[in-house]
């Protein structure tokens, strides 16, 4: 298979967090008096911050004025320093080296995403970022991966797609990607325990000829 994208999450997927927004969330709504309650990484991840901001306390200018809340309390979190996964860098250079051109499409604000990249040192080996304000429908929607597909001149079947929840898997597929991978098992894609790992799939798929691993 040609491969010409590499199409990843953000949050969860390269940088752990997936912690600081269930934090910043929290602040924010302690912030308006309103209850910390039922607010759980699992119900964040994946979604857009105007969708989460709704969910929580409806629409309307509450929803906006939570979401500004909760965007200054993660920047502060963010500025106490970042790591990204391990191998993430590596997956991003490496796919860049393999001839791939290499976005990130996430559900997160484009300010919360730049931030995190700019933290965690990746920015330079991204060559589009697809944030979930660039888009009226984030994922599951498979908008903005065909924005990005797009923007860069592929195919879908020409891209992987790596992500950790059901939201970017069903977002991968509905787009037509050609590689799915998960880091958690979930239907439709390749499990993957790591970036290590997704890089020995993604170098198998494109036939890298310097792998000598094998697919799980």
């Amino acid at each position: 298979m040609m491969l010409k994208l590499a199409v990843l999450d953000l949050d969860g997927t390269l940088t752990n967090t997936a912690v600081l927004h269930l934090r910043a969330w929290r602040s924010a709504l302690a912030d308006l008096g309103l209850p910390e309650e039922g607010v759980s990484i699992e119900k964040l991840l994946g979604r857009r911050a105007i969708d989460i901001a709704t969910a929580l306390v409806g629409s309307g200018p509450l929803a906006w004025r939570l979401m500004r809340l909760k965007t200054m309390y993660y920047m502060e979190e963010l500025s106490m320093g970042l790591r990204p996964f391990p191998c993430a860098e590596a997956l991003l250079a490496e796919s860049r080296g393999m001839g791939m051109r290499v976005a990130v499409v996430t559900s997160s604000s484009r300010s919360s995403a730049a931030a995190v990249l700019r933290a965690a040192g990746l920015m330079e080996l991204v060559d589009l970022l697809v944030a979930g304000d660039d888009v009226d429908r984030g994922k599951p929607d498979p908008a903005p991966v065909l924005l990005a597909t797009r923007a860069l001149g592929a195919e879908p079947r020409e891209a992987y797609g790596l992500g950790d929840t059901v939201y970017d898997v069903e977002a991968y597929r509905a787009a037509g990607l050609g590689l799915i991978m998960s880091l958690n098992p979930i239907e439709g894609a390749i499990h993957v325990k790591d970036l290590c790992e997704a890089l020995q799939v993604v170098k198998r798929h494109s036939g890298d000829p310097h792998d000598s691993g094998h697919l799980p």
